[in-house]
């Protein structure tokens, strides 16, 4: 059962090598850009020997560019899983899935819905996944007519991409190739479904409030989450962030 954030304690905190965190509704609301606090709440972090690396629906060249501004060292994982890399430096893991059945469930959808569907103009500089908006067609519906490609609903976009991929399992697969974690070493973060797996497959995991996720989608996390925090969106991660931070250097000073 998720508990606060605040239940997190100094053995837990004193474990903890890695943190995997989302981006949208998690690090901010809206935007490319971290809040200044955010900013410092991922500095105060790596001070205290914690390596951070992103987990995101977000375009592999866009976590690139928000690692080298906050100076992150560790993986990346972008597009839900699709694709992946050790570190912002590393070249991309090969994780064996393909684009492929994406371009066919849009041509199918836009075959059975013309004008129905909108691509976003970020499509072009995606390997694994597309993503779009649908007027007026059920999710229901979208589903049924896709199969076997499965469809995310990250409660700002909806994604398309191979049956079987998810953030958990690549997490996994980044930390086999690593072998430098324990999944008990990591702590992930993050604030809708397409978390899930995360939180299914790590123990320590931290759910970031997010008021405007579809009805239901928070029921559904809340459920497999560790941890919550009380704030929203970048100022829940802060929060979170800052309590383990307190925990580390109050530890050191005694």
């Amino acid at each position: 059962m998720v508990t606060s954030f605040r239940n997190i304690t100094l053995e837990l905190a004193k474990n903890i090598k890695l943190i995997m965190t989302d981006v949208d509704g998690t690090l901010l609301a809206t935007g490319n850009t971290f809040s200044q606090e955010v900013g410092e709440a991922l500095y105060l972090l790596q001070q205290e020997r914690i390596t951070i690396g992103l987990v995101s629906g977000r375009t592999l060249s866009l976590l690139e560019a928000m690692s080298k501004e906050y100076n992150l060292t560790g993986p990346i994982i972008a597009e839900n899983g699709g694709i992946a890399k050790l570190s912002p430096d590393d070249e991309l893991l090969e994780l064996g899935y393909s684009r492929q059945p994406a371009i066919d469930a849009l041509n199918r959808l836009k075959k059975l819905h013309p004008g129905a569907i909108r691509e976003r103009e970020d499509n072009p500089e995606r390997f694994i996944d597309i993503v779009l908006w649908v007027d007026g067609v059920s999710h229901e519906e979208i589903r049924e007519c896709i199969k076997p490609t499965q469809l995310l609903d990250s409660g700002y976009i909806l994604h398309l991409m191979q049956e079987g991929i998810d953030k958990g399992k690549t997490l996994v697969k980044v930390l086999d190739e690593m072998k430098k974690y324990s999944c008990d070493e990591v702590m992930v973060f993050g604030d809708s479904v397409t978390d899930l797996s995360l939180f299914e497959l790590f123990p320590n995991t931290v759910l970031i409030v997010n008021p405007g996720l579809p009805q239901g989608q928070a029921e559904i996390i809340n459920k497999k989450a560790a941890y919550v925090s009380e704030k929203q969106y970048g100022e829940g991660f802060t929060e979170v962030a800052l309590h383990i931070v307190d925990l580390l250097t109050t530890r050191a000073a005694i």
